[in-house]
């Protein structure tokens, strides 16, 4: 079976685990990369050309999805998150006779431009990473089905490693946080660090040297974003790592309950300490396999514990490992994306 995907295909990103995912269950798997004909830009005068030259983009992104699937000939077509595909891509795609699937990792469907509430429609199922997702958009747009698949961890990647010296000079810390900025994350850490203002804290990801208004985090702030094979052994090399989710957004009626760093995080063999709620208590046990906080104040509280508490701290790190490895890989999310596409092919054939 051929599988046609497409989502930004950088190492460590989650449309490529999942990629790498179907490759190891057997199939056929060719990559669109997104990220080709939409480069992550930092400078000023770079994002203006992006800007002007958008709609160009868009257009030779949908072309060329058209253009690999005449030639690969996919029986399945896969965007995840799919920002810039056109609803009339997709319905070419139906033409041919090709599934279309979107594996949706995000909160809302509409806040990430204007594509999306037009295309979603299109697709045969939207398989979201959030439970209140589905609900939040069928009120808005019709879909044709949903299921619920959360997000995992790539077990290529994400795997306990021995550090070397520069591994931890680089990334050796007390507690990080591995994220894009949102003002969320952002409100959090910075009354953490209103309470613990010597705290060792350092945080990777996009935008936070450009948006934080936090004059005391940015100390903190690396100042770039620390992805793959490094992100792994950041991981490690942290003490406490943070999961802090991302907030409400415009379309949705619930923030991030769980995100991919739940998963990525213990699959490393890293101590996660996550804001507290009812989804990430079905996966883990609070206390024995990973830890969790409400308020600022319980955050830091936990901080002085396990920084004090070593032997606990990798006690709850080797529970959370073993708890999510290999029960929580996109080995594991894709193939049930699979069972649900042979049961929906089932059901559609007439009976003999």
């Amino acid at each position: 079976m051929r599988i046609l995907f497409a989502g930004c295909n950088w190492h460590g990103s989650n449309a490529r685990s999942c990629a790498e995912s179907l490759r190891r269950l057997g199939y056929n798997v060719l990559d669109i990369d997104e990220q080709t004909f939409f480069p992550e830009c930092t400078r000023f005068t770079s994002r203006i050309v992006r800007r002007l030259f958008w709609f160009r983009m868009v257009d030779e992104f949908n072309r060329n999805i058209l253009a690999e699937a005449k030639r690969f000939r996919p029986d399945i077509f896969i965007a995840f998150k799919g920002n810039y595909i056109e609803p009339e891509t997709l319905q070419h795609l139906r033409k041919a006779g090709i599934t279309l699937y979107n594996y949706y990792p995000d909160t809302s469907a509409f806040s990430h431009g204007k594509w999306l509430a037009r295309s979603l429609p299109e697709y045969d199922c939207i398989f979201y990473t959030k439970p209140f997702w589905y609900g939040d958009v069928i009120k808005r747009i019709p879909l044709k089905s949903g299921v619920f698949l959360p997000h995992g961890y790539s077990p290529e990647l994400h795997r306990p490693v021995v550090l070397d010296a520069v591994d931890r000079s680089d990334c050796g810390c007390d507690v990080s946080f591995i994220a894009a900025h949102m003002p969320h994350k952002e409100q959090i850490l910075s009354g953490l660090i209103s309470l613990r203002p010597d705290l060792d804290l350092r945080i990777w990801g996009w935008r936070w040297a450009e948006r934080c208004q936090t004059a005391a985090l940015r100390r903190c702030i690396m100042g770039y974003p620390i992805l793959g094979e490094a992100c792994v052994r950041a991981i490690i090399a942290s003490r406490i790592n943070l999961a802090i989710m991302s907030g409400r957004v415009a379309g949705a009626s619930s923030g991030d309950l769980t995100t991919s760093r739940t998963y990525t995080i213990p699959a490393s063999g890293g101590f996660m300490l996550h804001e507290r709620n009812p989804e990430v208590l079905e996966l883990y046990r609070e206390g024995q396999e990973i830890e969790c906080f409400d308020t600022v104040e319980e955050l830091a509280e936990k901080i002085d514990y396990y920084l004090a508490h070593p032997e606990e701290r990798e006690r709850i790190a080797k529970a959370g490992h073993a708890r999510c490895v290999p029960a929580y890989s996109y080995d594991n999310r894709m193939a049930e994306l699979m069972r649900c596409h042979f049961e929906r092919r089932s059901n559609m054939l007439p009976n003999p």
